[in-house]
């Protein structure tokens, strides 16, 4: 077990809380440049990898490993269907609420092209709300708002991932309620998820979905296979170097999640690296992911609906960004995450199959 992952997991000596917040961040930069010129196209990742990712792609499949990773590991842990369900609501819906009603009720009245009685009688409206808390994408939209945006009409379009999140945590906890949550069925749905997105390239939504759960079952089997995956600098040197080559020779997306996944795991359990004390203050980068879009469409907004320079957007948003998701933890989500062991009645007098999973 000495120098795997396994040896490093034991303990909550890691840095995926650095980690997650960068990606987060990472998110901010790359919706700059869309948000403020309409598309991708001068953004770094993008011109380094000759079109193949851009750093919020790369940022929400770094999410998406760790989460696979993570949750996976507090399901095992809890073995029990309910309180992981429980955990989970508490962690993704509390602050994606508040964001909601706040981009619905007070930012939309305030950057309307319409009139307030207008805006409140619009379904679209309403429709928003509800889009966004069964996690489908009917609208993202909210009737005037950001109209004259160069990127209108868009509300929050981070939030789309937040259904793929959601779905393999239910994902998760259905393989876990079965009892088949092991290394050969986590496998086999890799290599099944892998072989779609090479070869099932027709269905864009299906095409999505692959992609992600890709990552997302890449991170649940190397929590899976542990103790069998060794930490060391050279394997992860070579997962970088592998990655740089992909950048100009293409399959950049195939290769990150083989390599891209290992040396995410290297850098989030080395010793010599140590960051685990970087949430100490709170863990910020939720909220930085979820209040950053509608953030920098309000800028955009009052700037006359585009600027010149994605830099500027990024540096302006960012300070109203961190305070929002300071706030966002510690006014909801650590209120929230409190909640996990509260109990009106005991399980097992409400639901008592539950103790025989």
């Amino acid at each position: 077990m000495k120098n795997t992952i396994e040896s490093y997991s034991l303990t909550r000596r890691n840095n995926f809380d650095f980690i997650r917040f960068v990606a987060a961040v990472l998110v901010v930069i790359s919706h700059s440049f869309p948000l403020s010129l309409g598309n991708n196209l001068r953004e770094p990742l993008m011109i380094l990898t000759k079109g193949q990712l851009t750093l919020g792609t790369m940022a929400v499949d770094i999410f998406f490993i760790i989460s696979g990773f993570l949750i996976t590991q507090s399901y095992d842990r809890s073995n029990n269907f309910i309180r992981f369900i429980k955990a989970r609501v508490l962690r993704i819906y509390p602050a994606l609420i508040v964001v909601v009603f706040l981009s619905a009720f007070i930012l939309g009245p305030i950057v309307t092209s319409l009139s307030i009685t207008d805006y409140f009688r619009s379904y679209q409206t309403y429709r928003y709300l509800t889009s966004a808390f069964i996690f489908h994408a009917l609208s993202n939209n909210l009737p005037g708002v950001f109209s004259n945006n160069i990127y209108a009409p868009a509300v929050n379009g981070s939030l789309w991932t937040l259904a793929y999140e959601f779905k393999f945590y239910l994902l998760v906890g259905f393989l876990g309620l079965t009892r088949i949550l092991n290394r050969k069925t986590v496998l086999a749905l890799f290599l099944l998820s892998f072989a779609s997105s090479i070869f099932l390239t027709t269905h864009k939504g299906l095409m999505q979905y692959c992609h992600l759960l890709n990552f997302y079952s890449a991170g649940m089997l190397i929590y899976l296979a542990r103790e069998y995956i060794p930490l060391n600098i050279k394997l992860a040197f070579t997962s970088f170097v592998l990655l740089l080559i992909s950048c100009f020779i293409g399959h950049l997306q195939d290769v990150s999640v083989f390599c891209g996944s290992y040396f995410i795991m290297y850098f989030a359990f080395n010793t010599r690296l140590n960051l685990s004390n970087f949430a100490k203050y709170g863990d910020f980068s939720y909220g930085v992911y979820i209040f950053a879009f509608p953030v920098q469409q309000t800028i955009i907004h009052f700037f006359g609906g585009s600027m010149a320079y994605p830099i500027l957007i990024f540096l302006y948003s960012l300070p109203i960004v961190l305070l929002c998701a300071i706030l966002s933890w510690h006014l909801v989500e650590k209120v929230a995450l409190q909640l996990k062991s509260y109990k009106i009645l005991s399980y097992s007098r409400r639901f008592p199959w539950v103790d025989r999973f």
